[in-house]
C-alpha cells in the first residue's frame, strides 16, 4: 500500500467515528503503522472534517517524521500499543456513548447473554485512571492488552487494535451495539434474567480464545 492508502484509511474511520457519534469536535484519534511509521491524528483536528494532507507520520518513539500539525496527545499510547503487540497495525480511541458510560464508572463489560460478544471479545476490561495525554493512562495497559483487543480507559473512553484502522473500529462498533441492545432489553424486560447456562458461556468464550488477544509471546 501506498502513504496516501494509510492516510486515506484513517480518514475514512475518522469520519465514520463522527458519522456514528462515537466523538465529539476534537475527541478521538486513530493510527495505522507502516513499517517503522505510524500515521497518526493530529491534535484539536475535527473527525468531520480531517483530510489526507492533516494525517502526521511519527516514528516509534512518536517522533514527528511528516506534516506540519502536531500530533495527538495520546500519541504515546498509541506507539505503546504496537510496542506490546507487533501483530497489530492499527489503534482507534474514541468516546463511543454506552461504552463510555461503563468507563466512567470503571467497570469491565461483561455479559452472560450476548453469545457474539463473548466469543468475539470474552470481556471488555477497565484499565486504572490516568490523566489524559499522560502516561499515567497506560500505566497498565500491559495487563490487558495481550488478552483483549478492546479496553476501556477509565473515566475517558474505548480503545480497540486491529490490522488496519476498519478492523478496530469495527470492534467497538461491535461492543457498542452489545452494550445497546442490553440498554433497550433491561429498558423494556427489566432485570429479566437472560444469561446462558455457566457451561455454554464457559465453552463460548473457550471456543473465541483462539481470535482474540497477542498469541505470539
Amino acid at each position: 500500500m501506498k502513504d496516501y492508502e494509510y492516510r486515506r484509511a484513517i480518514v475514512d474511520v475518522c469520519h465514520m467515528l463522527n458519522d456514528a457519534g462515537f466523538v465529539g469536535t476534537y475527541e478521538g484519534n486513530v493510527s495505522y503503522k507502516k513499517g517503522d511509521k505510524i500515521f497518526i491524528t493530529p491534535t484539536q483536528t475535527s473527525k468531520a472534517l480531517i483530510s489526507e494532507g492533516q494525517i502526521i507520520a511519527v516514528d516509534a518513539k512518536g517522533n514527528v517524521l511528516e506534516g506540519d500539525l502536531k500530533p495527538t496527545s495520546e500519541t504515546p499510547m498509541h506507539t505503546h500499543c504496537y510496542e506490546l503487540r507487533p501483530d497489530i497495525n492499527a489503534v482507534v480511541h474514541c468516546h463511543s456513548p454506552f461504552a463510555t458510560a461503563y468507563a466512567q464508572i470503571g467497570e469491565p463489560i461483561v455479559s452472560k447473554c450476548s453469545t457474539e460478544f463473548i466469543m468475539f471479545f470474552g470481556e471488555v476490561p477497565c484499565l486504572k485512571y490516568g490523566t489524559p495525554g499522560t502516561l499515567d493512562i497506560i500505566a497498565d495497559l500491559d495487563k490487558y492488552i495481550y488478552d483483549y483487543d478492546v479496553v476501556l480507559l477509565a473515566n475517558h473512553g474505548i480503545l480497540a487494535v486491529g490490522k488496519d484502522p476498519m478492523e478496530a473500529y469495527s470492534k467497538i462498533m461491535s461492543v457498542e451495539m452489545v452494550l445497546k441492545t442490553d440498554f433497550i432489553r433491561r429498558s423494556v424486560f427489566g432485570d429479566r434474567n437472560c444469561d446462558l447456562p455457566e457451561e455454554e458461556v464457559k465453552m463460548l468464550y473457550e471456543n473465541g480464545k483462539k481470535n482474540r488477544g497477542y498469541h505470539g509471546r
